[in-house]
């Protein structure tokens, strides 16, 4: 019972972060995004065996790093959208400024792969080595299991 309450507690608690995040975006297409991520919270509690205290810790800190990286993602498609409005209209840019661009990409890809290092490593004091490899691991077969979804569908 005491189980059954906490997971309700953090559906709740997770829908109204998520509520307050999407107010102002108006996307319509964010519920079932925020169906997967609630799902992902509530599989990653029985993957991981978080007890309350642990499991707000390790999603305070989850939350922050995916922040973090929404907003190197945010920069680097702000740069792929002006360059792409260069390339439509026509507009001479010169090599060294691609390679700027080029290089701002690479800058991009460098501080996401950081914020990642920095995370895994940052949860030390929160997880146990176990339960961050099992974390790692779920990651990646749900990144693969999207992916592969993804392109199920289009097949169909």
């Amino acid at each position: 019972m005491k189980k059954l309450f906490f997971i309700t507690f953090l559906v709740i608690f997770a829908a109204t972060g998520l509520y307050a995040q999407d107010r102002g975006k108006g996307d319509k297409n964010m519920r079932p995004l925020q169906k997967i991520e609630e799902w992902e919270k509530m599989k990653l509690i029985e993957v991981l065996n978080l007890n309350e205290d642990t499991s707000v810790r390790f999603f305070a800190r989850r939350n922050e790093h995916q922040k973090k990286i929404r907003e190197i993602l945010d920069q680097r498609d702000d740069l792929a959208k002006q360059m792409e409005a260069e390339f439509k209209d026509g507009s001479k840019v010169s090599d060294a400024t691609y390679q700027d661009q080029i290089n701002s990409m690479i800058s991009s890809e460098v501080k996401i792969q950081k914020e990642r290092e920095n995370y895994l490593r940052g949860l030390n004091d929160i997880l146990t080595p176990e339960q961050i490899a099992k974390l790692t691991v779920f990651e990646i077969r749900l990144r693969k299991e999207i992916r592969e979804r993804l392109m199920h569908g289009r097949d169909h």
